[in-house]
């Protein structure tokens, strides 16, 4: 590392190579450290709303990641667990009429590469293990590699290093969801049937499966479960049989497929993180906390979050030092942006759960495409998320008015 640095970025994921790209852009010298060595998988979806092709744009890299051809993805097909379909396609009117979906070990080396490019100090196979502390502020990380120790002292540290943050964890900031224990089994495959430009979701009774297309005749599979539904004591192949059985339409596409990565097991998945923003730090990404982002959100609050970083810390930093009450802005803006999608989260939640509610309203869907269109874009990250919180969302659409 070239001294100390004006901002240390731990975790080279969407988020992290994100805010250094756009700090670097900025005039800061920034450090980027990531544990793993690029190309890396990770447990994940794999998929892009439409929301995130403006954010990639402004980053300068959509048209490295339009050269590598992902699979446009146009909507997502649902279908409930009595088998009533319900497919809604994203806004043609909108910033972006699709999304994308294409392994994460391809966008994450797009965007850490990327970082190189802007000038951004690229440290691979670096581990943080620890902060740097100077009185109560932040100052930096201790990282680890094969055994040799070094420290990275920065006058700005994000937190970009996913759930698993140990920045937000050594802060004492990060916590478990205390009711909310869903996990994700993960895997990708070669399959012989065919595929669509729609995400597909089904519905279970105690959970749900989602299939990404990709292209080449690839599928990502997501089987998201109750950590308390789960048998003990057996392989997690077994395990992930077992747990697609609710799912047979996603068995026949996966008859005599060919898996072409390992089987991962990511959760639970909804985390907290009780500040975003301190003396020194910030957090951004999966480290400053989700809710099971069953609309795929994942990405897109990885970007933008990285986003809102950087206009603050680019203020603060031309102007003063960071410390908890000039990033709070940052903290404000992460919460005005995300906490109303954790609500439609959660309440979209509340309905998959209940089987006849989710038929009820999945057979009033099928009738009013101003809710649908609705519906669509705040799940692509196109429209506002307050938009399906307002209950005359909801009553319009029970008692068969459509939207003004």
């Amino acid at each position: 590392m070239r001294g100390t640095a004006d901002i240390l970025v731990v975790g080279g994921g969407p988020a992290g190579s994100a805010a250094a790209i756009l700090l670097a852009q900025a005039g800061f010298q920034v450090c980027l450290l990531d544990k793993g060595r690029f190309p890396r998988e990770k447990p994940c979806g794999e998929y892009l709303s439409p929301g995130c092709v403006p954010l990639l744009r402004r980053l300068g890299v959509l048209p490295a990641l339009e050269g590598i051809k992902p699979q446009p993805i146009h909507g997502m097909r649902v279908e409930t667990s009595t088998g009533r379909v319900f497919t809604g396609q994203y806004p043609g009117e909108m910033i972006s009429p699709h999304g994308y979906s294409l392994p994460r070990d391809r966008l994450d080396t797009l965007l850490f590469d990327a970082a190189r490019r802007a000038g951004v100090e690229c440290l691979e196979g670096w581990r943080a293990v620890d902060l740097i502390r100077s009185g109560h502020k932040v100052a930096g990380v201790i990282g680890a590699l094969n055994g040799q120790i070094r420290h990275f002292a920065a006058s700005l540290t994000i937190g970009a290093d996913g759930r698993n943050t140990v920045v937000g964890r050594r802060l004492g900031l990060f916590a478990w969801h205390p009711s909310h224990r869903k996990v994700a089994f993960v895997q990708r495959f070669h399959v012989s049937a065919d595929l669509t430009d729609l995400g597909e979701v089904y519905l279970g009774r105690a959970g749900y499966c989602i299939l990404n297309p990709q292209k080449d005749a690839t599928a990502n599979v997501a089987v998201v479960v109750d950590q308390r539904d789960l048998p003990l004591h057996q392989p997690w192949r077994d395990t992930f049989r077992e747990v697609l059985e609710p799912y047979p339409a996603i068995r026949e596409k996966l008859h005599g497929a060919v898996p072409l990565t390992r089987l991962r097991i990511l959760g639970p998945l909804a985390c907290r993180a009780r500040r975003v923003a301190g003396d020194g730090f910030i957090l951004v990404g999966d480290a400053a906390g989700y809710y099971d982002p069953m609309t795929g959100e994942g990405i897109y609050q990885a970007l933008k979050g990285a986003e809102l970083a950087s206009e603050t810390v680019t203020q603060v930093l031309n102007r003063g030092k960071p410390t908890v009450a000039t990033l709070e802005p940052y903290a404000v803006a992460y919460r005005r942006e995300f906490d109303p999608k954790e609500g439609v989260c959660r309440l979209l939640q509340q309905i998959v759960c209940r089987p006849r509610l989710c038929e009820f309203v999945v057979r009033h869907l099928e009738r009013r495409r101003g809710h649908v269109q609705e519906l669509m874009g705040v799940v692509g990250d196109l429209l506002p998320a307050q938009r399906l919180l307002r209950l005359r969302f909801w009553t319009s659409l029970l008692v068969g008015k459509s939207l003004p």
